[in-house]
């Protein structure tokens, strides 16, 4: 009789553990059940870009036809107005972003020495998520003028 109540016991023990672990380890699991911000960029084909809180960043491709579901994953740190995403992949180059608002608009541009942004556009910087600045921006026009005075888009200078 002894033996059955502590079977019992012991099991209603291990019930309640499982209850309560299962929980925190599915929110730690899920890099979009942590905290952190969403940012969506592209128009036919584009980017979701996941900055977890913790200085972790899930990203993922998507396109409207032939979907992909592959993820990358890596660290991300601010420096000043840039942030810089840094693959967990080592054949995958460091990218750097310029974290800036305009006319209350949130938005992540992409920098490129090769080919630098030009104007706002949803296909071309990250939008918040769940935000349509950014294509209410690129309808007002003339946003190139908008992108002249971010100092983060200003060419770096060598020292002499």
């Amino acid at each position: 009789m002894l033996a059955s109540k502590a079977f019992v016991f012991s099991l209603m023990a291990t019930t309640l553990a499982v209850c309560i672990a299962a929980p925190v380890f599915v929110l730690q699991a899920s890099p979009y059940m942590q905290p952190g911000q969403n940012w969506t960029g592209g128009l036919l084909m584009g980017e979701d870009l996941r900055l977890l809180d913790s200085g972790r960043y899930v990203s993922r491709p998507w396109r409207d036809i032939c979907p992909r579901d592959s993820f990358s994953y890596g660290s991300w740190r601010r420096s000043g107005d840039v942030i810089v995403l840094h693959a967990d992949r080592p054949d995958v180059p460091e990218r750097r972003l310029c974290a800036a608002t305009i006319r209350n608009c949130p938005m992540l541009i992409p920098l490129d020495q090769k080919n630098p942004v030009k104007w706002i556009s949803p296909g071309v910087v990250f939008g918040r998520d769940g935000e349509r600045c950014v294509g209410r921006l690129d309808r007002d026009g003339h946003t190139g003028r908008l992108l002249r005075g971010l100092s983060c888009l200003k060419p770096e200078r060598k020292p002499d």
